[in-house]
């Protein structure tokens, strides 16, 4: 694990607070995370715009699924925050890779798709405490 790869900005929380639905047992931290994940894995690379950031289109996908808003012009201080912060993750797990100018899933992506939420939530969570 190389957790000094991953900043975590204290806005991603604040946002993230904004999000959590305490009666809910539903984690939209993990599902975002996985929802790339499995993108990647479906679409077998995505392009990249520079060494660690994905294409915007990419993001609206993934915020018209979730239902975040993250892709509006003001807000895209806190979509950089929270989605720079799931491929820093990737990248600091060996989750995902760059070939070119493309993203990849790896093998050991592959196997994280396969855990279980909890095991997957544990990781997430390792970086922000």
């Amino acid at each position: 694990m190389a957790i000094e790869m991953v900043k975590v900005n204290t806005e991603m929380f604040q946002w993230l607070n904004e999000q959590t639905d305490l009666k809910s047992s539903q984690v939209d931290l993990v599902d975002g995370f996985i929802f790339m994940l499995k993108k990647i894995n479906h679409h077998r690379e995505i392009r990249l715009i520079n060494e660690r950031e994905l294409h915007p289109r990419f993001w609206r996908s993934h915020d018209r699924t979730f239902g975040y808003g993250l892709m509006k012009p003001k807000s895209s201080r806190k979509q950089a925050h929270l989605y720079q912060f799931y491929v820093d993750v990737a990248f600091a797990e060996g989750l995902v890779e760059r070939n070119y100018d493309k993203l990849v899933l790896t093998f050991v992506g592959s196997s994280y798709l396969l855990k279980n939420k909890e095991e997957q939530l544990d990781l997430l969570f390792s970086y922000i405490w």
